[in-house]
């Protein structure tokens, strides 16, 4: 367990968010895989966390936001520390997710579409100083695992939309990146 103030600059924080909606469900559910534990199933949301008690995250509402570190924690039923161990790649995130403040929220997840869902923002910071990925996308899925089936919420939503369902592209969703748990130094559950 770490406590609020262990976090350091660089930590990436994945939640789960309190804030029972369908958009929420329906996103936990995209990124589940089978057989893996029950936090990691219900994550949902990610964000960087950058030092004076700020966190950089993309938000449906706002696009791409600071947030104090308190609130964005106490949005959450369960928040997950992971930080990674090479310096080099913190420093050009917190340079690369400064940048995109103000940019808006990427409602359709395609990969070029403008602005940012939260991973999206994570996997765009983190880059090697070659422009390279740090974390390894991979084909997005809309699917429920149980039926193998687009989940209802995602074939409603982007007829919304009027676009199609962005499914098997390459993308990212915050239980994916937690999942690629060698890239990171220590990953540990907030208290």
């Amino acid at each position: 367990m770490l406590k609020n103030n262990n976090i350091q600059c660089g930590d990436i924080i994945f939640q789960s968010l309190k804030k029972n909606n369908a958009f929420n469900g329906a996103v936990s559910l995209s990124g589940a895989v089978p057989k893996i534990d029950e936090i990691t199933k219900s994550i949902n949301h990610v964000g960087l966390y950058i030092g004076n008690n700020t966190v950089i995250e993309a938000t449906q509402n706002y696009g791409v936001i600071e947030q104090s570190l308190t609130n964005f924690i106490c949005a959450a039923k369960h928040n997950i520390i992971g930080r990674i161990h090479d310096l080099v790649v913190i420093q050009n995130a917190l340079r690369r997710v400064k940048k995109c403040l103000g940019s808006p929220y990427n409602h359709s997840f395609h990969p070029y579409a403008d602005g940012f869902y939260c991973s999206e923002l994570i996997t765009y910071a983190f880059k090697t100083e070659q422009g390279n990925d740090y974390f390894a996308l991979y084909p997005m899925n809309f699917k429920d695992l149980a039926t193998n089936e687009i989940l209802s919420y995602w074939v409603d939503y982007y007829r919304d939309l009027n676009q199609i369902i962005p499914q098997y592209e390459l993308g990212s969703h915050p239980q994916q990146l937690l999942r690629q748990r060698h890239l990171f130094k220590t990953i540990l559950t907030l208290e």
